[in-house]
């Protein structure tokens, strides 16, 4: 057993932050009883509120391969990594997935919606050297984010080892709402791909295809397809101590406990628009202020 003798911060991330409080007998008396764990703590929401963006994408060929492609073969790449490291210049100094936007999936929705990220190359490109290896037949893709899902998922411990790899349920597409918005988002996304402008660079649409076109062809694509963009949050959720499902207050203390806070991103309540990145640096500055006991800084109207 070990005491700290002043206040401890946790900051384990949204999958660990909640196992760790679990392990520790902090979380819902339910779960935790399923392991044989003693409730020091009881507080429901740990683990719970899991959320996260979600994308799939559709495929195009190209016409004509891309430059990126003639860079990818080996001994081209060494003398590009060379321009880029030394003089800031060249394919290796840009992103062959820098373009995105910000979209309404339709005139319904309040804000944007979903989110688009260009891919000029294929996920799976690979360095080539020919005759050794084939190049990579080449392609672009655009992949949608929904941003502002209603889906809730959780994670839950497999066992009270703490060895034990944690149990991750996304629980994506859980919604009839967050369907349509994607089903929405596809056929938007599919109108972007047949547009003019692309006609000399657009070959065959690779992935899903023509074939997919109905609702349920488009659900079950997503199904298959659907993968996570690395935004997780909310597993630690703040609120107000009315709240049955918060763990943390605003001070990001956890709720029944002295001397422990919560400062990742599992301490989000709910999703942003975008990534999340600059948020949680932002809880972690706001974090380091409280800590300290220093003075909110003085509002400022934009």
């Amino acid at each position: 057993t070990r005491r700290a003798a002043r206040e401890v911060i946790l900051a384990g991330g949204v999958i660990n932050s909640p196992q760790l409080l679990m392990l520790s007998g902090i979380g819902d008396p339910e779960e935790l009883g399923r392991h044989g764990i003693a409730v020091k703590t009881p507080l429901k929401g740990v683990g719970k509120n899991l959320q996260d963006h979600m994308s799939y994408a559709v495929h195009y060929s190209r016409k004509t391969p891309g430059p990126l492609h003639a860079k990818m073969r080996a001994d081209r790449i060494v003398r590009e990594l060379g321009k880029a490291y030394f003089f800031g210049t060249g394919i290796a100094n840009d992103l062959p997935g820098g373009v995105m936007a910000f979209l309404k999936s339709g005139p319904a929705a309040r804000l944007p919606d979903i989110q688009l990220l260009f891919n000029a190359a294929p996920m799976a490109a690979s360095p080539y050297f020919p005759p050794f290896k084939k190049p990579f037949a080449d392609s672009f893709a655009c992949r949608v984010a929904l941003l502002r899902p209603e889906s809730r998922g959780s994670v839950r411990l497999a066992s009270a080892d703490p060895a034990a790899p944690i149990r991750i349920f996304q629980n994506f597409l859980a919604t009839e709402q967050d369907r349509a918005v994607l089903r929405q988002s596809f056929r938007l996304l599919r109108d972007i791909g047949r547009q003019s402008p692309l006609d000399p660079l657009r070959g065959v649409e690779i992935v899903p295809g023509p074939n997919c076109q109905s609702d349920a062809d488009i659900d079950a694509y997503l199904r298959a397809t659907g993968i996570t963009v690395h935004h997780p949050l909310g597993t630690c959720k703040m609120g107000i101590a009315a709240d049955e499902t918060a763990v943390v207050d605003a001070e990001l203390r956890v709720f029944g406990i002295d001397g422990l806070r919560v400062v990742d991103a599992s301490v989000m309540p709910d999703l942003i628009g975008g990534n999340i990145n600059a948020p949680v640096i932002m809880i972690a500055e706001k974090a380091a202020d409280l800590i300290r006991g220093r003075a909110p800084l003085a509002p400022v109207n934009l």
